[in-house]
């Protein structure tokens, strides 16, 4: 017997400790042509200063990769700095269930080193560059600086630029010396807040966190590229768990309504984060399907913008269902359809 045993210990020591794993696969493409031989990695957060938890062979010829890793939620990013290239996903961060193949696709960008010189301010530092997007100057995009990687790089941030000129160029003066995560966004439909959709800009610096100096002013160039849809679902994030409400938002009259937005936040009292999960724009039909990331409670609603408090004339509305509109998600246990209505915020 102890001989069995013997034998069988060094198996055991061969049995995976860790959960099954899930596949994140996707392609990475520079101006729609493959790229070859990067190395994809995942985080943990959308800080890529620290070393990644699960990193990829090269890709192949035709771009592709593929990641085996424990379920959960990762950033995903590919660099090459002989080639000068950077590499990320504009579904970041992307979620894999356990046993699950999701796709993610990564778009490279060139990368162009930043460069210092004296400023005129001892005490403070700026932050100046430029917008390009398919090697041109991007106009009206806006460049949002960070603290921190925290909240997925979304939301007001710490200092937001004005748009952008025909000459693509942004300035930041008066900053105290720090680290910053630079982002841009080019929304189609204007604004400044809310998520990026199918056809905006969008652009992570690539050498982010970006330090600024007390008495120095950086110059960085940061190139844009367009979000191009995968996937149906939440515009907030990519998630694989199968959990998702599902509905009709309509007006007063019982009419469906196009356009708006439906919410999801884990607080009853809303509006002062962000919120767990956002859907696409309702169509024609009404009809919305918000996805979740996990079980729980939610608490649901829907409007047509994002970011402060709804506007006067802006369309909004809780589901009211319930006294608390919450909705209780669970495997197996989905609610029914649900009935959002929405009416014009009115002052009166």
């Amino acid at each position: 017997m102890k001989y069995a045993a013997a034998f069988l210990f060094p198996l055991l020591l061969l049995l995976p400790l860790t959960a099954p794993a899930a596949v994140i696969a996707g392609r990475v493409v520079l101006g729609g042509e493959p790229v070859a031989g990067v190395r994809v990695e995942a985080h943990a957060g959308l800080d890529f200063s620290s070393p990644p938890l699960v990193l990829a062979p090269p890709t192949a010829v035709d771009g592709s990769y593929r990641l085996e890793l424990p379920a959960g939620r990762y950033a995903l990013v590919a660099r090459d700095e002989q080639r000068g290239l950077f590499a990320f996903c504009g579904r970041n961060p992307v979620s894999v269930g356990e046993g699950e193949t999701v796709w993610a696709g990564l778009q490279a960008v060139a990368t162009v080193a930043p460069s210092y010189r004296q400023g005129d301010d001892a005490m403070t530092g700026a932050v100046e560059g430029r917008v390009v997007a398919e090697g041109k100057p991007l106009a009206d995009a806006v460049v949002t600086l960070y603290l921190d990687a925290g909240e997925d790089l979304k939301g007001q941030g710490y200092r937001i630029s004005l748009p952008t000129g025909s000459d693509g160029l942004f300035a930041f003066d008066g900053l105290p010396e720090s680290d910053y995560f630079l982002v841009v966004r080019r929304r189609a439909a204007g604004g400044r807040v809310g998520p990026v959709l199918e056809g905006d800009y969008f652009a992570l610096y690539a050498g982010n966190p970006l330090p600024a100096y007390a008495g120095k002013i950086v110059t960085v160039e940061l190139e844009a590229v367009r979000k191009v849809r995968e996937v149906a679902g939440s515009e907030t994030f990519a998630r694989a768990s199968g959990l998702a409400l599902r509905g009709v938002v309509v007006d007063g009259a019982g009419r469906p309504v196009a356009g708006v937005h439906v919410f999801a936040y884990v607080d009853k009292v809303i509006g002062h984060k962000r919120p767990e999960a956002i859907s696409p724009p309702t169509g024609a039909d009404g009809v919305f399907t918000l996805a979740v990331p996990q079980p729980g409670r939610y608490y649901v609603g829907a409007r047509q913008q994002y970011g402060d408090s709804p506007a006067p004339g802006e369309l909004f509305g809780m589901y009211d269902a319930g006294a608390d509109h919450g909705v209780e998600v669970a495997p197996g246990k989905l609610p029914a359809e649900l009935r959002v209505t929405v009416d014009a915020v009115s002052l009166n």
